[in-house]
This record gives structure tokens, sequence and C-alpha cells, in this order.
């Protein structure tokens, strides 16, 4: 129990405010029931209000606890059929007739239950089209008008009702069917029962797919609060405005940054703007469903999403909820969307490699697991396709992959979907998708939602990858947020704490100590570049967050380099840090050789004459430059890698003719994979280019020369 009621007293006071004076047996009964609750002696006043319909329970002078006293619809409805079942003698016959005919017209396409069948049945044997409710306090008229409703409904035919209050009526309410059938209501029942469920804990059920944004918010909330809670008078607002997915609300003094918040109208949204006047409000549902002067409460909570290995290979949206037709996710555990970064002491130095199988990149601009390493270029050259290469090479590493799609088009993820699937990626990875046309809270909050589900694996233990495409788009919604909540602008109209937001999500990214378990999340974001401009707004802040970038160039993919990486502008901070000691070596004249051949190739287009040696250093560079293009969604292995790099820096290749280099390379890959697999396995498992090792991949790489040229020269 909180804190709040259980102060050092022998008794603690409570005022129970309701619509009639109840008589001094209910009162004892609540008595007891909430002393049974609060293990403390009760002072129980009663308190009538008959302008209200429900219950409060006051501790004190600002907390407050509300009680469904009486719910209009649906505790008349349970308890109508329950007591109907009772009182109806069942006629197979008669009943399977009206199974057949009510299941035709009932709007969900869902058999009646029996209850059903026997209110139809008594309501359409009544001759008179009037039906009476006695009550003992009044009602509001939504009760009547949805009593009225179901009951037109199940006589099928109009069904009017007469409401009479009597404050001597034993039962709180009674309903007469006619002369000869009546019906007590016996609410006091539910008012104690909604009561035990308030303090009592909850407890965690599996969680069941809805449609409705509104209910499974209600089902994740419930599940993560299952206890008591506490409101105070300060919790409570009125909506002053709504339109364009935004709600401006007054009150909630006590409101804090990124808190759910629930509207009358059955949805939630999120504080987001917190002013002296006003609360700007995202919603996360329809918004014609919140209606000016309307209520809105705290949940005193964070917004959370389901985590754990029921998302693994689902396509869900910036909630959680599956999007991909599949059967409904079950729970394992709520994580918070938000969360501090680790702490420096918390952190292992990044030393161990992801492997991506791109030649260039694993080569040139290592990342390790916990790196944040950028991927920077125009649009339409290659980005995205980098990273779902990388997710396709982390297949039998264990690495756990999110694919956050920020502001995609359909067709787009679909055809990343495609390509996971088709190549048994969708096994270990999970996709988190807010289309195009969603709205920009969506968009928002996709690459927190992909960062807490790849966080839960990573505090595992798990090595975890966290692609999110694009944060440029996701800037842009962030933008869109704050101009529809009236935030002043900054560089590029964007609001001036757009770099917070995007270094919260990034540093989250990081390798654990190993006795908190080891694990590590990798994040790569994408960013997009208008004409190359890496000196814009947004790719500026995210490359000074980030450890490293990959700069993808488009003239060199419109020169047929691909993938388009600009050797000069890409990027490691960990460097061979991140590099296994195979790929460290013979990568290690990589750079330099590539410096020198762009220099080289700038110098000889004036027609200049060059020496022998600077021949030999031009055709070499030229094969290096043709070797280090890939086809995509084609990543190598490790020992690939080595071999062929192996093979061009040294010389292997220099005598190779230049249209030849692409099927040299193909046919090297299967000669040492069909004649000396020994040699893949070593590099592959040791990752370690020993003395003997290389001795023996100089011998294979001179034997398979010579078969090569003899086939090129017949």
């Amino acid at each position: 129990m909180p804190s709040a009621y259980k102060k050092n007293k022998d008794s603690i006071e409570v005022i129970l405010k309701c619509p009639i004076d109840l008589e001094p047996s209910v009162a004892e009964k609540i008595r007891e029931r909430l002393c049974a609750l609060l293990e403390k002696k009760i002072e129980l006043r009663i308190a009538v209000d008959p302008s209200i319909t429900g219950a409060e329970i006051l501790i004190g002078g600002t907390t407050r606890i509300e009680i469904d006293l009486f719910k209009p619809v649906e505790n008349l409805k349970q308890e109508l059929l329950t007591s109907i079942s009772q009182i109806v003698a069942e006629k197979p016959d008669e009943v399977a007739t009206v199974v057949h005919r009510k299941a035709e017209r009932l709007e969900p396409k869902l058999a009646p239950t029996v209850e059903e069948i026997e209110l139809c049945r008594i309501l359409r044997s009544l001759k008179e089209e009037v039906v009476t409710l006695v009550t003992q306090f009044p009602l509001d008229s939504s009760v009547i008008n949805g009593l009225k409703e179901r009951l037109s409904q199940a006589a099928e035919r109009k069904i009017d009702i007469v409401v009479k209050v009597n404050p001597r009526l034993r039962t709180p309410a009674t309903l007469y069917l006619g002369k000869e059938k009546k019906i007590d209501l016996d609410i006091l029942t539910g008012f104690l029962e909604d009561l035990e469920r308030k303090f009592a804990h909850k407890k965690i059920e599996k969680a069941a797919y809805l449609e409705e944004t509104g209910e499974y918010l209600t089902r994740i909330i419930e599940k993560s609060r299952p206890i008591l809670k506490v409101e105070d008078v300060t919790d409570r607002g009125t909506v002053l405005k709504v339109g364009d997915g935004v709600a401006f609300v007054s009150g909630m003094e006590s409101v804090g940054s990124q808190e759910v918040v629930f509207f009358e109208g059955g949805i939630y949204g999120i504080a987001f703007n917190l002013l002296k006047d006003y609360v700007g409000c995202l919603l996360l549902g329809p918004e014609e469903r919140v209606e000016i002067g309307s209520a809105v409460k705290r949940t005193r909570q964070l917004m959370v999403v389901p985590v754990g290995d029921a998302l693994i290979g689902r396509i869900i949206n910036a909630l959680g909820q599956p999007i991909d037709g599949g059967p409904p996710i079950e729970v394992e555990k709520l994580k918070a969307i938000e969360k501090i970064a680790p702490g420096v002491v918390r952190r292992h130095p990044v030393i161990e490699p992801l492997h991506t199988g791109i030649k260039i990149i694993d080569a040139l601009v290592p990342v390790g697991c916990g790196q944040r390493e950028v991927i920077i270029g125009d649009r339409k050259i290659g980005k995205t396709t980098i990273a779902v290469d990388t997710i396709l090479s982390q297949k039998g590493s264990g690495v756990l992959c999110v694919y956050a799609a920020i502001g995609q088009k359909a067709s787009t993820i679909a055809r990343v979907v495609n390509t996971l699937r088709a190549r048994g990626a969708l096994e270990y990875t999970i996709i988190v998708a807010a289309l195009a046309n969603e709205r920009p809270v969506f968009r928002f909050l996709v690459p927190y939602t992909a960062c807490a589900i790849a966080e839960e694996f990573m505090e595992r233990g798990q090595h975890t990858l966290v692609i999110y495409d694009d944060l440029t788009k996701h800037a842009m919604a962030y933008r869109e947020i704050s101009a529809l909540l009236k935030r002043p602008i900054g560089r590029e109209a964007y609001p001036g704490d757009i770099f917070y937001v995007h270094s919260r999500l990034l540093e989250r990214a990081a390798r654990l100590r190993d006795d908190l378990g080891g694990g590590s999340m990798t994040a790569i974001p994408i960013v997009e570049t208008q004409a190359g401009d890496i000196s814009a707004y947004i790719p500026t802040n995210i490359i000074s967050i980030c450890d490293g970038q990959i700069f993808l160039d488009t003239n060199l993919f419109n020169q047929g380099f691909r993938p388009p990486v600009d050797a000069g502008l890409s990027v490691s901070r960990v460097g061979g840090m991140a590099q296994t000691p195979a790929m460290k070596k013979v990568s290690g004249r990589l750079r330099i050789d590539l410096a020198q051949y762009h220099e080289i190739a700038q110098f000889v287009k004036f027609g200049a004459e060059v020496d022998e040696a600077t021949l030999r250093q031009l055709n070499r560079g030229e094969r290096i430059r043709e070797l280090l293009k890939q086809e995509q969604h084609s990543p190598l292995s490790l020992s690939c890698e080595v071999v062929i790099l192996y093979a061009v820096i040294n010389g292997y290749v220099d005598e190779i003719p230049i249209e030849l280099t692409r099927k040299y390379e193909t046919e090297l890959f299967k000669f040492m994979e069909t004649r000396y697999p020994e040699i893949m396995k070593e590099i592959q498992e040791k990752k370690e280019m020993t003395e003997e090792l290389e001795k023996l991949l100089n011998d294979a790489l001179l034997r398979f020369k010579e078969v090569f040229m003899a086939e090129v020269s017949v």
C-alpha cells in the first residue's frame, strides 16, 4: 500500500461521497472492507451529494480515489442478462430459433450468449412498449439512453423507459418488464468489487491484440501499474483546444515531460510541452473523441512497450502492436521507451568487431559492438542497402537486429521485409515501423521504441544491432510536432533541443562491462543529405554524437562504384580496435594505397608521363578499387574478405586484366572453398594470420593464379 495511507495514528478518517444516504448496514460493510484493505482502523463518514452518479473516497485535503459506483451500460447489461437467465426457464427449440435469427442481425458477427437469447425472448413477448426502471437516485441521461438502446435492439422494436426515483428502495435499482417480471440490480456488489479491485494487486495476463489504440494502451498501463493509483487534485486538467493531433490542456500542474495522460474520450496522449498556463499533449488516438472542456488525468508513468523474445520475427508499430497480420504478441515484459544512457563506469571499451560483410567498410571503416556509426549521403545511393546487408551478415553470429523504419513508404518497408525473409534474416530481426502517412507522434516514437527493445536484449548479455532509417525524417517529425505545439524555432526551423532529442537516443548505444552481462547495442543511424552537404544542421549534429561516419558519394555511385563509400570522408573513431587481427593485417596498407592511387590518377589526367614504379602503383590502385566493389545483398564472410584483400594488396592481381578482376574474385572463392577449406576455416574461427597460415595462403594464391591465367589464355 502507498505510504500516504499508513499514517502513525490509531485510525484514519475517510469520507465517502455518494449520491444517496446509505443504510447503516451498508456503510458498515464498506467500512469493514476498507479496514481489511488498508490494514488500519477506519472512521467512515458519509457525505451525500445527489448531483453525482459515482462515488469518491477522500483522504486528507488533496487525495481522492474514484470508485465506479454505477457503470451505466455495462453493469446494467451484465446484471440484466444474469438475472433474466435465472428467472426464465430454457426452451431448447425456441432458443435455437432465436440464436439463428439473432446471429444474422448482430453487427459484430458473433453468436449471442444464452443470456442475450433469454433477454430477446422476454422483450419480444411483452405487449407493452414501455418498461419501468426504479432507482434510489437520479441517473444521467446517457445511462438511460444506453439502456434504452440495448433493450430496443434485443426486442427488435422501440422500447421506452420510464424512470422513477425512490430513495427508500431496498435495492439500488429495479427493472419492471411488464406486470409480472422484475429484475433487481445489486449495484452495491459492483461497488465493493470495484473497490477491492482498485486496492488489490492485479495479475499480469497475456496481452491480446487490440485494434483500438486506446484499449491497447489501457491494457498496457494496467499491466505496468498493478497497484492502487493515488490521484491528487492537481493530477487533473481540462482540454482548452484540440486539433491536428495535439491538445492544449489547462491544469495538471504536477505532470512530467513525456508522461502518458488519459483523456475523457477514452484515448491517451503524451504530455510534451510544459508551459506555465497550459500543457501541450500529443494524441495517440483519434482527436474526434476529445472535446473541448473534457477532463484529462495523469497516469504517472512514461510510455511503455512490450519487449522480449516474442517480438523476434515480427513487424510492430511505435506502440508495440503487431501490424504484420500475425497472431497476438504474448507480453513477457514492459519497458519504458525513455531511459538514461549507461554511465561511463558501466561501459566496456569497444574492442569486439561487428562484421558487416562489406569489404570496404570492414577494411577501412570498421564497426565495433557498442559503437555508433552513421551512414550519411544523398537519397537513392544505397544507404538502406548497406544497413540491410549488415543485418544479413549477422546470420549465425547471435546478434539480434532491430530495424526502425521512420516515415518510410509502405512499399519500401515491404521490400526490406521481403529481402530479410528471403534470406532467412527475419528469424533474428524485429522491425518497428511508422509509415509516412502516420501522425508525427508515431514517427517520433519509433526509434525510441526500437532502442528500448534492443536495450532489453543488451541487458540480458546479448549483442544487438539497431538501424535507424532514417533520423532526418525523425528530425522532420519533431519539427512538425514543435510547430503544432508553437515552440520557438531555431536553425533551419528546427527547435533548439533537436540535438538533445538525438543525443539521448544514440547515447544509449553501449557495450556493458562483463560483470553486467557483457551485452552491447550497436547503433547505425542513417542521415540523408542534400547535394552532399554534410555541413547541414542535422548531419553535423549526428556526426558529432556518433563515433564515426560512412559517407556515400553521389559521383562514385554514378561512376558505378558501389557501395559508393568515400574513403577520404569516411572514418571510424574506434579504428583498428574494432578489427580482427587478420583483417587488421591485410587492410593496414589499403587506405594509403587508395589515397596514393587517387593522387596519381589526378596527376595522370593532365597527360604527364610516369615511371614504371608509378605505373605499377597506378595499376594496383585500379584493381584495388575494382575489387572493393560489391553487389547488393551479397555480404561476404570474414575469411573471404581476408583472402581477396590479401591477394590484391600483395600483388597477386596485378597481372590480371582489369575487366577480369571480378571474375577472378568469384573463381578464387570457389577455389579456396574446394581446394583449401582448412585455410578458410582457420581464418574464420581463429581470426588471426599466423606466419604458417600466411605461407599456406601464399602457396594457394600462386597455385590459383596459374590455374586462372591458364584458363584466361585459352
